[in-house]
């Protein structure tokens, strides 16, 4: 706080340094690695076992295959064998039956045709190369997709009771499998639309992408659910998911106070589209801070507003609303409204539910007009579907691929734990499992928000700054970070019995909430002020980068430890103006650039401090933010996310070989990855323990308090792909990142920011983060 107030005593701001892109050097990735070694004895016996598993599969799907020429099928992978480099894509080629996609990690499935089957039984009985025999070794089992797997375990009638009914049958949610661009997967499609036509079940693919294979199928019975298990193409069914809001409580209502207003002729504010249940129209105050309304809610089951409107008085009045709540911004910000959820309260007239499939549709029929003039969009709603650890949710892949296309940000709400006693901190191992997120919190591309406790409960309930007894704790599918980030959305005790709401406007005047629903907006108008200051636009990857970037934990206002990220995400965001400035003692540079696979980039003698080098050893803390949009394969399962980005902060040191004399220089990392816990190698402790293929990464060193020696400075990224994707170079398209890079002083002596940007003057193409000049004087008002 010194140093915010030595800044502003200044009346002057030290801004963030952008990099000008290709500054840094390409080099070629070296090939190497050891001979493949098999991971158990590949004798006759084991040869004839897996023999007779491909025969089981000919006689099983020949009727089948006659009618779509392919089928896929299943291959367990032991687990020493997930990672990339042990795949057996020599076993399973185009010589026989290529791999097609993946499912849970170690899970893979082929694309089977009656010669490739023949082929890869020759393959096995035959083939004694190191390379197959390698990958021979990595089989657990090659086996038929089943009707069962197919309903992830349920009962077809379990399904159907499930699945929302509408017209004359119950909307269920069937996903095909995708053999790519392949000439065999039509005549898949068109076997899977033959028997729905047959059986008179209708099919509805709007709101999802084409390319998806994903439908609405309306069944009328059991009957129906199982024929739709038994089609050869169909990867999975379940009941159609319903997207709600949680019912707004209420509590402890008072007189609406006096609160600021919008001058209509003011249209240069940050604006966040609230994606609910409709914002009031009766609220004077509140109307002037709405630019615009889509109803796409038919009378009359657009009369519930409560929650959109509760919503939408945070994101407008967060700080004026609860003064003495911390860790709230005071720029002004107005609200968009698209009102999609129908009312679910029999207390407020006629009810009907929302489809995942219908709020797809409607988003992206609002993002075609909107997303080019508003780039966040809340989403404080969800299903009661809790996010699988294996495999992405079909509504959050779905979002991923509209912010992609939009260039958009959904900020997402994790999702309520509503079942008494609530969740403690630390949780139980039994509330573990039950308290994930739900879906779409899984979405990658998405900022998924928790929620941490305002007050302070000495017994049965959260500490201060802890997380809410009803937020809902991550990781995400593939063991990504979720929550994303938390912020304040009330807290009550474990029995519910004691609640201390978040504040905000109602129709009825001013009344406490809580839940996550009402944590998203405030990290929401956060994000806007973001997107809006900065001139021009950032990519919502620098956006994401920069909120990121200055979270901390909000017990500490440190760094989060490792253990707690599924609970605390990354932390709390800073309020603008913090996150978008520099203070003496701190210098922040934000890299933005392209990876080519098979190559990494290189910046050499990294421009570090001079007064943070003393005795030839260096000092101080860095903190470092990577985020980028990863390229995606909803196919691939667990394997979704295909591209990764590894990041090396360090100094090259001289060491001396004991045995020649000779002088070598060696490169020592002091930046590390935070949330990790590395030790061993396998893909599967990759993914779990060093959050490897996550979307955004934070790296964080605090130097020895002795100093660590070093000739000079050094920053390389690497990008590492999957599936092959790489291979068709005129296809592939480079990969974008952004990395934002703060160097800093702990005792706030050394002149950090002057000296880096002295440095950066002379060895770079460098400007000024540039923000808006009308903007500053908001942020500081």
């Amino acid at each position: 706080m010194a140093d915010e107030t030595q800044r502003n005593a200044r009346n002057d701001r030290l801004p963030i340094k952008l990099i000008m892109p290709k500054q840094g050097t390409e080099r070629r990735v070296l090939g190497g690695g050891t001979p493949p070694a098999p991971f158990r004895d590949v004798d006759l016996q084991y040869r004839n076992r897996l023999s007779n598993q491909i025969g089981a599969i000919q006689e099983a799907l020949l009727p089948q295959l006659k009618m779509t020429r392919a089928a896929p099928v299943r291959v367990k992978i032991m687990s020493k064998a997930a990672a990339k480099s042990h795949r057996p894509e020599k076993l399973f080629s185009d010589k026989s039956c290529p791999i097609i996609g993946a499912g849970r990690l170690g899970e893979l499935f082929i694309k089977a045709t009656p010669t490739g089957l023949e082929q890869l039984t020759q393959i096995i009985q035959n083939n004694t190369s190191d390379q197959i025999t390698k990958e021979l070794s990595c089989i657990e089992s090659i086996e038929a997709v089943t009707p069962a797997s197919r309903r992830h375990g349920l009962g077809a009638e379990d399904i159907l009771c499930r699945s929302p009914r509408r017209r004359n049958g119950f909307i269920t949610r069937v996903r095909l499998f995708s053999f790519g661009a392949d000439d065999d997967h039509p005549a898949l499609v068109a076997n899977f639309e033959s028997v729905c036509r047959e059986r008179g079940i209708k099919l509805d693919q709007r709101g999802y992408s084409e390319r998806s294979f994903i439908y609405a199928a309306e069944c009328q019975t059991v009957a129906d659910v199982e024929a739709l298990s038994r089609i050869i193409g169909v990867r999975s069914i379940s009941h159609m998911p319903l997207v709600r809001t949680i019912r707004p409580r209420m509590m402890n209502q008072q007189a609406l106070p006096a609160l600021p207003t919008r001058d209509a002729a003011d249209a240069d504010v940050p604006v966040v589209v609230v994606v609910d249940g409709g914002i009031s129209d009766q609220i004077p105050a509140l109307n002037s801070w709405v630019v615009g309304r889509v109803r796409d809610v038919s009378p009359p089951y657009d009369q519930n507003t409560d929650h959109g409107t509760f919503v939408a008085g945070l994101v407008c009045w967060g700080r004026e609303l609860n003064p003495t709540v911390g860790g709230l911004d005071s720029g002004a910000c107005a609200v968009f409204d698209l009102q999609v959820i129908p009312n679910d309260d029999p207390s407020r007239g006629e009810t009907s539910a929302l489809l995942e499939s219908e709020l797809l549709s409607s988003l992206e029929s609002a993002l075609q007009e909107h997303a080019n003039k508003y780039k966040v969009w809340n989403l404080s709603l969800g299903t009661d579907a809790i996010c699988s650890l294996d495999e992405f949710s079909e509504l959050a892949e779905e979002l991923d691929n509209l912010q992609e296309k939009y260039q958009v940000s959904f900020v997402i709400s994790a999702g309520n734990y509503a079942t008494l006693p609530l969740l403690d901190f630390p949780r139980t191992p039994g509330q573990i499992e039950v308290g994930r997120i739900t879906s779409p919190a899984d979405s990658v591309l998405g900022i998924t928000v928790g929620s941490v406790s305002h007050v302070d409960y000495k017994t049965n309930g959260p500490r201060q700054h802890h997380p809410s007894a009803f937020s809902r704790h991550g990781a995400g599918p593939n063991y990504i970070i979720k929550p994303d980030l938390v912020h304040y959305g009330g807290s009550c005790s474990t029995d519910a019995a004691h609640v201390h709401g978040i504040r905000s406007v109602t129709d009825s005047g001013l009344a406490e909430d809580l839940g996550t629903s009402f944590a998203t907006p405030l990290v929401s108008r956060t994000l806007a002020q973001i997107y809006h200051q900065i001139t021009p636009t950032p990519s919502p990857v620098l956006a994401r980068a920069l909120l990121t970037h200055h979270a901390r934990d909000p017990r500490s206002g440190t760094r989060v430890p490792d253990g707690e990220e599924n609970f605390l995400g990354f932390g709390l965001p800073a309020a603008v103006p913090y996150c978008l400035e520099c203070t003496p003692h701190t210098a922040t540079l934000v890299f933005e650039d392209t990876l080519r696979p098979g190559y990494f980039l290189e910046w050499d003698d990294f421009p570090y401090p001079p007064s943070l080098k003393r005795n030839d050893k260096y000092f101080g803390e860095v903190w470092m933010t990577l985020a980028f949009v990863p390229t995606r394969g909803a196919r691939w399962g667990s394997e979704y996310c295909e591209t990764h980005i590894d990041a090396h902060l360090g100094v090259y040191r001289d060491r001396v070989s004991r045995t020649t004399g000779e002088i070598k220089r060696m490169f020592a990392g002091l930046v590390p990855p935070e949330h990790r816990n590395p030790g061993l190698l396998y893909e599967a402790y990759q993914v779990e323990k060093m959050r490897k293929w996550a979307p955004v990464r934070t790296y964080h060193g605090r130097l020895n308090e002795n100093g660590e020696r070093g000739n000079r400075w050094r920053l390389m990224l690497k990008l590492l792909t999957r599936h092959g994707i790489e291979k068709d170079e005129a296809a592939f398209k480079p990969q974008p990142f952004s990395l934002i890079i703060t160097i800093a002083d702990p005792e706030k002596k050394a002149s950090v920011y002057d000296e880096v940007a002295q440095i950066v003057r002379n060895r770079f193409q460098a400007q000024n983060l540039t923000i808006r000049a009308r903007a500053r004087v908001q942020g500081k008002a």
